[in-house]
């Protein structure tokens, strides 16, 4: 299996540089690849991805169909020595989806597509004097193939200092392809063995929770977490299970060498709605296992690509959006 070694951390972090701690980094370097011979593949290829996993079964998306569902969540985000505040929003609306170019079909009517279900999560928080937009796109098929493994997933980040991009895409394994302002971690593309995605687990649950992995299985960080960790992306070892408490659906699951846990909370009397979820980790500066929260403040269903007028702005204030 080929692996990802820009983010592995060797060595101690020191305290004196800002900036996170980008330049403090031990971290090995991968060789990087020429954007224009890329893009000469990508062209050679026709800009065709082959997906494996092929699977005869159907997933009843139609709840999130013709309307987006949209959760927006307080947040208390441990990052550096400390929690800080700020707010997340989780998107769930299915899109046509072409498979070999994997983007969203922009004319379902005038070519084959797939129904994939859309998650989209954003995050905004601050460190001190400046702050953090962070957002997850997954693109989980409904048919045809397995639903354990997404068609696509990309994720952006931006803080004060610069931004970072990172794509998977599902092409008999996976492709990676990471930007990055940070020296040590940009700009390279690599080949991937199947593994299932914690970025998937939310959509995972939300279409049926007998996707949820559990007892013992490989699994790739989400792709937030290693932007933030400077771990290295490659698959890890976890543990996983799922309970009833009450009124309630909880799926915890760990990864031991990366002292990482999650504990998601969710309401099995609405589709499995995500009402709460805690990550613990080590962060940045001390490593002291610290925890993110995510609680629910409001979840409608709406058509928000149509209320993009002045007149929709107080629609804002019913999602208690800051």
């Amino acid at each position: 299996m080929g692996q990802i070694n820009m983010f592995a951390i060797a060595g101690i972090l020191l305290l004196t540089a800002g900036c996170d701690q980008g330049s403090q980094l031990q971290i090995k370097e991968a060789d990087s690849s020429d954007p224009l011979t890329e893009r000469s593949v990508i062209s050679e290829n026709n800009g065709k991805r082959k997906v494996g996993n092929l699977s005869e079964r159907n997933y009843d998306l139609s709840y999130f169909s013709g309307e987006a569902e949209i959760s927006t969540y307080t947040l208390d985000k441990a990052r550096y020595n400390g929690v800080h505040p700020g707010e997340a929003v989780l998107i769930f609306v299915t899109e046509p989806f072409l498979v070999s170019e994997q983007v969203k079909n922009d004319n379902p009517g005038e070519s084959e597509s797939i129904q994939v279900l859309k998650m989209n999560r954003i995050e905004r928080f601050s460190t001190g004097v400046y702050d953090y937009s962070m957002m997850t796109s997954v693109f989980t098929p409904g048919s045809t193939y397995d639903a354990s493994y997404p068609l696509k997933v990309t994720f952006s980040s931006q803080d004060w200092c610069g931004q970072s991009f990172m794509q998977l895409n599902n092409d008999f394994g996976y492709e990676i392809l990471v930007r990055s302002y940070f020296e040590s971690e940009s700009d390279y593309t690599e080949k991937l063995d199947y593994c299932l995605t914690e970025d998937n687990i939310f959509n995972m649950a939300r279409m049926d929770t007998a996707l949820l992995p559990r007892g013992e299985f490989l699994i790739y960080p989400a792709m937030s977490y290693i932007r933030l960790s400077h771990e290295e992306f490659k698959p890890y070892t976890a543990k996983a299970s799922l309970a009833r408490m009450k009124d309630q659906v909880v799926y915890v699951y760990e990864i031991p060498e990366l002292k990482r846990s999650v504990r998601i909370f969710m309401d099995p009397n609405d589709r499995f709605k995500i009402l709460k979820w805690e990550e613990t980790y080590p962060t940045l500066m001390d490593g002291k296992l610290r925890t993110s929260t995510y609680f629910l403040a409001c979840s409608k269903r709406m058509k928000y690509w149509e209320k993009n007028s002045a007149r929709d702005a107080h629609l804002r204030d019913s999602l208690f959006l800051r």
